[in-house]
């Protein structure tokens, strides 16, 4: 596969869990707990005790992970924002992101 076949896949798998998730999340208590859970991925957290300490591959992937979840909730907030109003988005965070899918 081809690096740009790759970044069309993923930012489709983003784009669906985004339209999942904004169709499960409404008004309703569990709502506020899915948006918070969502948030809270992608909150740095360090808890490095040396912070001139070289990043790690596991620091790259955590990162990755994070910028991840905060694309998902982006994506998920335009959706809902999109119903909302009854105008498609067009500053989506799939496709304002395509060159961070990878």
């Amino acid at each position: 596969m081809t690096n740009e076949e790759i970044a069309g896949r993923l930012n489709a798998q983003r784009e669906t869990l985004a339209l999942v998730v904004a169709l499960l999340a409404g008004l309703d208590a569990a709502s506020k707990r899915i948006w918070a859970e969502l948030e809270t991925r992608f909150q740095f957290q360090n808890n490095q005790e040396d912070p001139g300490a070289l990043p790690s591959s596991a620091f790259a992937i955590e990162s990755a992970m994070m910028r991840e979840f905060k694309l998902i909730f982006e994506e998920t907030r335009a959706r809902k924002a999109e119903w909302n109003t009854g105008k498609p988005s067009t500053s989506g965070a799939s496709s304002s992101a395509q060159g961070m899918a990878l």
